[in-house]
């Protein structure tokens, strides 16, 4: 295209990147940006068109498992150009150098649009829940007859190697790093439940640009997730909240409007590949994020 110039994304470039952000109204910090670097450096990109900063993308891989894009963004100014499409065939094709089998995405609405035609097919939908800004902290209890038995604490270092491996058969692949810096970056916010069996759930989350932004999330049953989102929700307080859920799990929706929590939009979770390790969405109360699976 010309015009067009795609580069290596940057520490200079995330104002910028933030903006867009702003523009579409999402929830990701200049942290979030920063962490995104971290992931992969060499996988996050920026278009520039007549040299005019025109739009972004990142990408994360799992191994060889699955990888995933995500901050897909485009200016206003410059959108129509097919510029989307030309990130998007870049995100794949870097995914794909590094041995990647199958390339995965959250879509919302207007960027399905730009996937179909790729060749992505839907896998499942996932919708976002927010509870607004309180004047009273909500607190979510089981049943009295059928009380929560596990004990539930702070996730310390120790815990990781033990979280990670609990998470990788739930999420469908080794994340342990994003869970090592999501610890890190707010350990206030990470919860880990076991009982006799061992790790029966945990939960990470953190504070973004509008909201606490809870993910990932994941339990072995409904009453060890709900345990984990009460501590969560005397922690924040009274502050506004989002999670992001894949709808197979029937038992998280009825979770999260049984806590109050309200649909504000939904996301396609979709697949470029072979799909060979889904993981098991009836287990994720919330996924790490549309940008990061």
């Amino acid at each position: 295209m010309n015009g067009l110039r795609i580069r290596a994304l940057s520490e200079s470039d995330i104002p910028f990147a933030m903006d867009l952000k702003n523009i579409a109204g999402w929830n990701q910090t200049e942290r979030d940006w920063q962490d995104y670097l971290h992931f992969d450096r060499e996988g996050c990109f920026l278009a520039e068109f007549d040299g005019e900063k025109a739009g972004t993308m990142t990408t994360i891989r799992y191994g060889d498992r699955f990888g995933w894009i995500g901050m897909v963004l485009v200016h206003p100014d410059y959108r129509g150009r097919g510029i989307a499409t030309q990130l998007l065939q870049l995100g794949i094709r870097h995914l794909r150098e590094q041995g990647v089998r199958c390339v995965k995405l959250d879509a919302t609405a207007m960027g399905k649009k730009v996937y179909v035609p790729l060749g992505f097919a839907e896998e499942y939908d996932v919708c976002r829940y927010e509870r607004k800004a309180m004047a009273s902290a909500l607190k979510t209890t089981g049943d009295a007859a059928l009380p929560y038995r596990g004990e539930i604490r702070s996730v310390t270092e120790a815990d990781l190697e033990e979280i990670a491996v609990f998470d990788a058969a739930i999420f469908g692949a080794n994340r342990k790093a994003v869970l090592e810096r999501l610890r890190v970056r707010e350990p206030k916010y990470a919860f880990v439940t076991r009982d006799y069996r061992g790790i029966t759930g945990y939960l990470m989350a953190h504070q973004g640009y509008e909201a606490v932004q809870i993910g990932p999330w994941a339990a072995k049953d409904d009453r060890a997730a709900e345990s984990l989102l009460a501590v969560l929700l005397a922690e924040v307080g009274t502050g506004s909240v989002f999670f992001d859920l894949p709808c197979p799990n029937v038992g998280g929706i009825r979770l999260a409007e049984k806590a109050g929590f309200r649909v504000q939009r939904m996301f396609c979770r979709m697949y470029l590949g072979d799909n060979a390790y889904p993981g098991s969405p009836k287990l994720v109360f919330g996924t790490s994020g549309a940008e990061k699976g």
